[in-house]
């Protein structure tokens, strides 16, 4: 085993090879402050380490950058200050906007990565648009994305408090960025070496640029950094942060009879506590209250099987959630509906990370029931060599004499710079209702990410008994595969084609005790394109042939004539093309329209049919404060048999900002829900089918949901939400005549934060 393992670390140690001598900076350390205004104007400046030459990242590694960059940076026993200078030959098209937090993806921006434990793992971000709007957060290596060259996870939920100010100038734009050493975690010691990266992005070319030269034909982007050194004396001590916050709401609702009532006014008070060392913290919540959360978008259910994932989006289970994060998701904090309260530790010491929650859910809500449940979820992380790493995960759920357990082992092993293997391998445990029972859970995956030429292969399966209570498996008792390989071609400097990428594979689904048995009960084989353009147009084509095999255990209830109803096999050669194209990032608009059509199985009534659907999107930014996004989700399937209409489902959004000032922001969100289903037939013989009994009618809902926000951020933590959400049912598709409103709510939030 010895042998193995040094075998190993042998193989991570050639595939990543330190930062040349020009992307490591020694920093000065200067006992000087200066005004955040964007001028860079105080002597301090002119002493400032240069990070220059930038290199062009996409949409072609390894050119020179075609706009010139140059980022200062120095350090003082407080703060770490880069000073941008951004210089653009067309300095009257640089995209700038007074953007909300977070939202500066269709502006020009520049991002700072700072990894302070120098572990090319893991790295905090600092986002900066030309108006020194802020976009920050923690970006983490490991995972695959279909398609994708370079993967990594990036998690814009933490707010980290620092300072940013912009100014457009003649030759492009200037920011200067002060970021407290309270706001970072680091190791700590003398002498300090952080890995450091500068990433630039220019909407009217769509091209990104890096300060190190990072190549696409790698398994990892932070392992490309470069390094800074000379930190030392820095003063941070206990961080200790306070919030409390009050709210109110007062939510109304139709009873059965008609009439509309609204409930009393409830005031909720409330209070989050963090405590942090330089490499580790503690986070507590007691009555978390998450009213300022924004529904989640509209999606097409009609003809889904299994439940479907929406990301987390409450701001306490957001911070250092990357941390939590494993493979095949056994940790979705999402299952938490209604906390009492929680607790949080997340640290680092040496190769060591760890991070645990403890929350307790209220099971009096609507959906819950019986006694409390109580939510115990760990997470243990070491690093191994350069840029691999492995990890424990362990969690529970206890409600009464009920429970379930997970614990759950992986590695991601990075070797020769473009290769990486990831494996998991746990077991769960069940009580309940019915009575005790145990699963596993297994993967293997083999990635090579090559910069003309690359492959994911990967096999994962999930026991009958597998359950995780704590995370998102919505489908067990199956073993899945995929092999997809991919190809990329580059053109010359300046040509109309910039990148023509290739992506190809299959996929199969087979029962977990019937592995690679007759061919698998679902599968597909595909075919992707991807052409980026010059100026930033892309056009993406797929083509797929798919089909699945139909269990009659999911039909058990169901009859047709008076007898029991007998599904078809599968629908086999069911064939999908679609094809998407995305303009580039206009000053004042950019767009993205997905055409699809093509065959289908009609899960519920066991039959074929086709689908034809329609997404898109326009943003537009008519001025500095405005911003607007008008989406579509068109879906229509017909049955093969005769083409009648088996689901018809229209959703059209709206989303508009203002934002008069970096701290002052309104928003409307409105959008239609409009769907109606046939009823159920037996597609051979045309008679209605039964479901225990009862026939399944047709079925018309249409309605629409409206969302007001205003709120007052002037530094994250300290905020005052005002918000008004409703429901109205309509009386056709987009009538809009004798609206009754179903039901609604106001709600008010104000916060402080008290920060040493």
């Amino acid at each position: 085993m010895s042998h193995f393992l040094s075998a190993v670390l042998l193989l991570q140690a050639a595939g990543t090879a330190a930062p040349p001598d020009s992307h490591l900076v020694t920093l000065p350390r200067l006992e000087a402050e200066a005004i955040v205004d964007g001028r860079l104007d105080e002597p301090a400046w002119a002493q400032a380490a240069l990070l220059g030459d930038f290199r062009q990242y996409q949409p072609v590694d390894g050119r020179p950058a075609e706009e010139r960059t140059e980022v200062r940076v120095w350090y003082a026993p407080d703060a770490i200050w880069f000073g941008i200078v951004a210089h653009d030959r067309q300095p009257g098209s640089v995209r700038a906007t007074n953007a909300d937090r977070d939202n500066i993806g269709s502006d020009d921006n520049v991002t700072i990565y700072l990894d302070t434990f120098d572990d090319r793992r893991r790295a905090f971000f600092f986002g900066v648009n030309p108006l020194g709007v802020q976009d920050d957060g923690v970006r983490s290596e490991g995972g695959f994305t279909p398609g994708s060259l370079t993967g990594g996870n990036i998690d814009r939920s933490p707010d980290y408090i620092y300072q940013s100010k912009g100014r457009l100038t003649d030759s492009g734009y200037v920011v200067e960025v002060r970021i407290p050493f309270k706001s970072l975690r680091y190791p700590g010691g003398d002498a300090m070496r952080w890995g450091v990266n500068v990433v630039r992005v220019t909407q009217r070319t769509g091209y990104t640029d890096t300060w190190t030269d990072v190549r696409r034909a790698n398994a990892s982007f932070l392992a490309q950094a470069g390094s800074v050194t000379g930190l030392r004396d820095l003063r941070r001590g206990l961080v200790s942060e306070i919030q409390p916050f009050v709210t109110a709401s007062a939510n109304g609702s139709r009873d059965p009879g008609g009439s509309f009532d609204r409930e009393a006014i409830d005031p909720s008070a409330g209070v989050n506590v963090r405590f942090g060392l330089t490499n580790l913290a503690l986070d507590g919540t007691i009555n978390p209250d998450f009213s300022q959360i924004e529904a989640d978008e509209g999606v097409v259910t009609v003809n889904e099987r299994f439940a479907l994932f929406f990301n987390e989006r409450r701001p306490f289970f957001l911070e250092g959630i990357e941390l939590f994060s494993t493979p095949n998701r056994l940790v979705y904090t999402r299952r938490i509906v209604d906390p009492i309260a929680g607790a949080k530790l997340t640290g680092k010491f040496g190769r060591f990370g760890i991070a645990h929650l403890t929350a307790g859910d209220d099971a009096s809500t609507p959906g819950g029931s019986g006694s409390d449940a109580l939510f115990n979820i760990t997470r243990i992380r070491t690093d191994l060599g350069t840029n691999s790493l492995a990890g424990l995960t362990y969690t529970d759920r206890i409600q009464g004499d009920a429970y379930n357990r997970v614990i759950a082992g992986d590695a991601r092993i990075v070797f020769g710079k473009l290769y990486y293997v990831q494996g998991q391998l746990g077991r769960s445990w069940t009580r309940d209702g019915i009575g005790t029972r145990a699963g596993e859970v297994w993967q293997a995956e083999f990635d090579r990410t090559g910069r003309g030429w690359g492959f994911n292969y990967r096999l994962e399966g999930f026991g009958d008994d597998f359950e995780s209570q704590s995370g998102f498996v919505p489908r067990v008792g199956i073993v899945r595969g995929s092999a997809f390989n991919r190809v990329t071609l580059y053109g010359a400097r300046g040509a109309f084609l910039e990148t023509f990428n290739t992506f190809a594979g299959v996929n199969r689904t087979w029962r977990y005790d019937d592995f690679l048995g007759d061919g698998g009960i679902e599968g597909d084989e595909q075919v992707n394109a991807s052409f980026r353009l010059r100026g930033g147009w892309s056009v993406e084509p797929r083509l797929t042939r798919g089909f699945v095999v139909l269990d009659p255990l999911d039909y058990a209830g169901y009859t047709t004539g008076g007898m029991s109803f007998v599904p078809r096999a599968e629908v086999a050669n069911a064939f999908r093309a679609s094809v998407n194209i995305s303009t580039p990032t206009f000053r004042t608009f950019n767009a993205t329209v997905n055409l699809a059509r093509g065959e289908v199985a009609i899960f519920p009534e066991a039959s074929e049919g086709n689908e034809t659907r329609l997404t898109g999107s326009i943003a537009l930014r008519p001025t500095a404060s405005i911003r607007s996004q008008l989406a579509l989700t068109y879906s229509k399937i017909t049955r093969e048999r005769d083409g009648s209409e088996f689901a018809r489902t229209l959703i059209p959004r709206v989303r508009v900002e203002y934002q008069p000032t970096r701290a002052l922001f309104f928003r409307f969100i409105g959008e239609y829900q409009a769907q109606r289903v046939a009823a159920l037939f037996d597609e051979n013989t045309g008679a209605p089918l039964l479901i225990d009994g009862g026939p399944q009618p047709a079925s018309d809902a249409n309605g629409f949901r409206i969302d007001w926000l205003a709120s007052y951020e002037p530094t994250p933590g300290t905020v005052a939400f005002l918000g008004y959400g409703s429901a109205i049912d309509d009386t056709g598709t987009l009538r809009f005549a004798d609206l009754r409103r179903r039901s609604d709510g106001f709600f008010l939030k104000i916060a402080y934060l008290f920060r040493r």
